[in-house]
């Protein structure tokens, strides 16, 4: 049995440390639907090769733009990781940006360490960003400051 999104919120918190504090909790709680969606959108494509590579059933339909907490986690478990870091770190942007930074950091070694491990390369670019610049097919970026990832670009 998988995840569900709460376990991964309850992750999230304690990977910056603010399990007790309810008008923090309370204004993350709020944020993190919004922000699981966000990833799951940016992990989709891995999703779909996990379950090709780990014979899974497919991908469930899922918003991109809000998931519940009390619902399970869409993708795959072995992404529930990597989500966690990804919630965490944009929880305390803005907040504590050098916290956010190593968590970010930390987020895309752990989804690069996936792709790469169901065959999806660095150096492919994502054709549904527009852009293709700086990011795979799995949608995780190169690593750079978070700030200057969704500020800046």
């Amino acid at each position: 049995m998988g995840n569900t999104n709460k376990q991964i919120y309850q992750s999230a918190l304690g990977l910056i440390g603010e399990l007790n504090d309810p008008m923090l909790c309370e204004d993350y709680e709020e944020r993190a639907p919004y922000i699981l969606a966000a990833f799951c959108s940016l992990a989709c494509e891995i999703d779909k090769r996990l379950r090709v590579v780990d014979s899974l059933d497919s991908q469930p339909s899922f918003s991109h733009v809000y998931i519940s907490l009390d619902s399970a986690f869409p993708l795959c478990e072995r992404l529930s990781p990597a989500a966690s870091l990804y919630l965490a770190a944009m929880l305390v942007l803005g907040e504590d940006d050098e916290l956010s930074d190593s968590l970010y950091d930390k987020y895309c070694d752990a989804i690069a360490s996936i792709g790469s491990s169901v065959g999806l390369a660095s150096s492919s670019s994502d054709s549904s960003s527009g852009s293709g610049e700086n990011e795979n097919v799995g949608g995780s970026a190169i690593c750079e400051s978070i700030s200057e990832r969704y500020f800046f670009d």
